[in-house]
């Protein structure tokens, strides 16, 4: 069983929903025992940039 990995990737529109989620997953994961790496906060902003396509 060593070697294998869990990888979660939450989306919530409220980030307080995103922070409970990923603390109950956390305690329950250590619960068991396993190691725990995160959780990793993504990047939130867009940036769009204007891109003329005529020659």
């Amino acid at each position: 069983m060593a070697g294998q990995k869990i990888r979660i990737r939450l989306k919530a529109y409220d980030h307080e929903v995103i922070d409970t989620s990923a603390r109950k997953i956390v305690d329950t994961v250590t619960r068991t025992g396993a190691k725990v790496a995160g959780p990793v906060p993504l990047p939130t902003e867009k940036n769009v940039y204007c891109v003329i396509r005529s020659p």
